[in-house]
């Protein structure tokens, strides 16, 4: 067993994720924007490859780094240090936790008060300073506590030591965390203890919080089920509620903290061992001291501060070590927010793997916790994310050399159709059929948690990892598996999950499955996937039986830069007759219409503008999908057929999509077997 150093920047953000303006957060772009207005010379993480991510003045990109770089996307909904946390160690968290911007209401406060013999002063959203400022004088002469929360999922609770003891003030935020569940299930609850006299009143180092339990196993669970031990620094352990941790070290500082990992991997530190197994700190003050302040000098002095940590750190690491640096969200300290921002985060893994190819890895936060496992106990992690020492193209990979600005510096970056050709096609098909079987006649490509809406029989199935060359996404409700299933009139073979543009996959890529299909003998195949309404009067649940798609996505894939083409290419889909007499054979339900299927790059949701926009052009419902997928099968010669299921008006969230999905679920099956059966009429 080796030693594994996962050491996370806490709010150090790579720019914004594309639905960053949901969360108002566009522009955000914490290492970015802060060396925009200082001057931040980092020359080991230069040296490591920081500068290859996106752009960073005075750290510029290297053309051989000595960490395998790569930029990470949050699925999760939200930008709370636990969500980033959880999703690092493989628990997705798909609805928000609950915020309180204008305090918490009586049906908390009102037990609370109750159990803890008192009331509360404050109760509104604050800064955990200035509240002092504003209320310390009055928690003196009442000994009432100060109760404030922030943007973030948090019940904080403030009191002066000499009032409420530190026992006591921890007592009492056990029993908000007790109050605290259901609807109003906090991330975390936070004792603030301090200590001073107005005007001089100073928080001390002995905060606590008290987390949410993760809902499912993490992968510290699963490294503890195999015998690793896992040392946590600072607040690793109370993110996890203590689960798989084997010893928890507080600290008060990020340099405390670069200097215990130092001493953990010399082996001279006399607060534990560290001789295997997983080492998992947390920098706090780039997010609790300088981040929520805005300040812009503190944060550039703590980048610098791990900077000069970092050479001692590479070299304490032995032959097998390894060290991996990420964060949990972005915390931009130049805009006018003090709260977290909604980014994508860095990774640094050291040393380099052998075979990595000089590009910039394109991944999601559960990618490190499957890095970790797997490097420690040589196993394939089974919770989601894909170790980035395997080198599969799970989410892409984008060369150093893309062209920062407009295009370099999106998901969408031009790209280099190509990196799958017919002689992938061939093996793919080959192994299909010794796999499988012989084809049936159709195929059936499912959309975003549709694996499970048509209710057939299933029989033989094999995971899109085992077909050579195959692209295997990481989206959320795809399971990435193809399966033989007994169809209304006959056998059909299932696509359960597609890749997609957003996620890195070129054209070659995206085409590869269709492409393997009509290889192995398949003569037909309906198109799915799970749409937002265009038109006016479409809502969740209504079917489109798709005769014609506006393609918004392909010229992406094709080079054609980051903006829209005024003229979209117009795919005819779902022929007239086939279409009529799918309408016909479900006794033409309201529910149930034929239109036009538009599809975007994505990943971010429409905007009403945009909708706007794709009214003007005829559109019925959009997705992230399809084109590809019809034009590879038309030019394979297949029969092909296209239906959208819509399920969500306005605004969403992947969640939500999933959701609609499985509310749909019966709405779905109807149309799709009367697809199958009216297609040889």
């Amino acid at each position: 067993m080796s030693r594994f150093v996962f050491m996370v920047l806490d709010g150090v953000g790579a720019g914004a994720l594309p639905d960053a303006a949901d969360y108002g957060d566009a522009g955000s772009n914490t290492l970015g924007n802060l060396s925009r207005v200082v001057d931040l010379r980092l020359p080991f993480l230069e040296r490591m490859g920081l500068g290859t991510i996106i752009p960073i003045a005075g750290v510029p990109p290297v053309r051989e780094p000595s960490a395998l770089t790569g930029r990470l996307a949050t699925i999760s909904a939200g930008k709370d240090t636990t969500v980033g946390h959880w999703e690092h160690m493989g628990v997705l968290t798909l609805r928000p936790f609950p915020t309180y911007p204008h305090g918490f209401p009586r049906e908390v406060l009102g037990p609370f008060e109750v159990r803890i013999g008192r009331g509360v002063l404050g109760n509104k959203t604050a800064s955990g300073t200035a509240i002092l400022d504003e209320l310390g004088a009055e928690h003196l002469a009442t000994g009432k506590p100060i109760v404030y929360t922030s943007a973030d999922s948090v019940f904080q609770m403030a009191a002066h030591v000499e009032i409420v003891p530190l026992e006591l003030l921890y007592e009492w935020c056990e029993i908000a965390r007790d109050i605290l569940a259901g609807n109003h299930a906090v991330a975390r609850v936070i004792a603030r203890p301090f200590t001073g006299s107005p005007g001089d009143f100073v928080r001390t180092k002995d905060r606590r919080d008290y987390s949410l339990a993760p809902p499912g196993p993490t992968y510290l669970d699963r490294l503890q089920e195999s015998g690793v031990p896992v040392v946590a620094i600072g607040k690793i352990s109370e993110i996890f509620t203590g689960r798989g941790v084997t010893e928890k070290i507080k600290i008060a500082s990020n340099a405390e903290n670069l200097r215990l990992v130092l001493d953990l991997l010399q082996g001279c530190s006399d607060r534990a061992v560290f001789d295997e197994g997983l080492l998992f700190t947390n920098l706090v003050d780039f997010d609790m001291v300088w981040g929520h302040r805005n300040d812009v000098d503190g944060f550039a002095a703590g980048l610098r501060e791990v900077d000069a940590a970092l050479p001692a750190i590479v070299a304490a690491l032995r032959p097998g070590d390894s060290l991996l640096i990420t964060a949990d969200h972005g915390v931009d300290p130049t805009t006018v927010s003090t709260d977290h921002s909604r980014e994508y985060v860095p990774v640094l893994l050291y040393p380099r793997p052998a075979g990595a190819p000089a590009a910039v890895y394109e991944g999601t936060l559960a990618d490190t916790g499957a890095t970790a496992f797997s490097s420690l106990t040589g196993r394939e992690p089974d919770l989601g994310g894909d170790p980035l020492t395997s080198l599969r193209p799970s989410r892409g990979w984008r060369p150093y050399t893309a062209s920062w600005g407009c295009d370099g510096d999106s998901p969408n970056a031009r790209r280099v159709p190509g990196k799958v050709s017919p002689e992938d096609a061939e093996r793919a098909a080959a192994f299909l059929r010794e796999t499988l079987g012989p084809p049936p006649k159709t195929a059936v490509i499912l959309g975003s948690g549709l694996a499970d809406a048509l209710g057939f029989e299933r029989g033989a199935e094999v995971p899109y990892r085992d077909i050579p060359a195959w692209p295997e996404g990481a989206v959320s409700g795809h399971p990435n598996r193809v399966s033989l299933a007994a169809g209304p009139d006959g056998d059909v073979v299932l696509l359960e999950g597609r890749p997609h543009s957003y996620e890195g996959f070129d054209l070659s890529e995206l085409q590869l499955p269709v492409r393997t299909l009509a290889r192995w003998g398949v003569e037909r195949l309906l198109l799915t996937s799970s749409c937002g309404a265009v038109a006016f009067g479409r809502r969740a649940g209504d079917m489109v039986v798709a005769t014609e798609m506006l393609d918004l996505l392909t010229p992406l894939l094709c080079g054609a830069g980051s903006a829209a083409p005024t003229a979209p290419r117009r795919l005819p889909a779902t022929g007239p007759g086939l279409a009529r007499r799918i309408l016909e054979e479900a006794g033409s339900p309201p529910w149930l219409c034929t239109g036009v299927h538009v599809a975007v790059p994505g990943p971010n949701y429409e905007t009403e503008a945009e909708l706007e926009y794709l009214r003007a052009l005829g559109g019925t419902a959009v997705s992230m999908s399809g084109p590809p997928e019809l034009v590879a099968a038309v030019e394979e010669g297949l029969e092909v057929a296209a239906i959208s299921l819509i399920v969500n008006a306005g605004h969403t969230s992947h969640g939500g999509v999933l959701a609609g999905a499985a509310d749909a679920a019966a709405a779905f099956s109807t149309a799709v077997r009367c697809a199958l059966r009216r297609w040889d009429d």
